[in-house]
């Protein structure tokens, strides 16, 4: 038993440092491709640095990776703003030409739009009414001003020429 155990210790140790030099060769192997990888890492580095110094440099400045952070998600935030508008939009048209949004809310106040703002609508008892002869007013009624926009529309339209917005009858 004594020898068969002696050959299996020297068999074990055998395999066990053939392995280790395969390790070692891996490892020496990973070890190049490591500073293979630094030095390109490097490269790259000085590269950008190179870049951004010319950038900064140059009269046209291209925005840091903050700012372009921020402007995507003012984009982001514009997008949903119009995608909500339009779904707004498309339910107020859906209630048909007797809606008035006016008993609701002014149009404008649901935009969030930061900015100047175009005046309220005026009320219906405001119309402006522009000199016309006395037959084609007959003929074709009294032109109206849209409840959101307060555009001047000619009589024969029942949605706003500017807005679409259906007429108050």
């Amino acid at each position: 038993m004594d020898k068969y155990w002696v050959l299996y210790t020297q068999a074990l140790l055998v395999h066990q440092k053939a392995r280790m030099e395969r390790l070692q060769r891996e490892l020496e192997i990973q070890k190049k491709k490591l500073d293979k990888l630094k030095s390109e890492v490097n490269e790259m580095e000085n590269n950008l640095t190179r870049r951004r110094l010319k950038r900064s440099n140059s009269i046209s400045q291209i925005p840091s990776l903050e700012e372009m952070q921020q402007l995507r998600s003012c984009n982001r935030q514009l997008q949903i703003d119009i995608d909500c508008l339009t779904k707004e939009i498309d339910l107020f048209q859906a209630r048909g030409p007797h809606f008035n949004p006016s008993a609701i809310h002014n149009f404008y106040d649901n935009i969030g739009f930061v900015g100047p703002v175009p005046p309220k609508p005026k009320d219906q008892r405001s119309i402006i009414k522009t000199p016309k002869t006395q037959d084609t007013e007959d003929d074709e009624g009294a032109q109206w001003n849209c409840t959101a926009c307060t555009f001047l529309n000619h009589p024969a339209l029942i949605r706003c020429e500017q807005c679409e917005m259906p007429r108050h009858f």
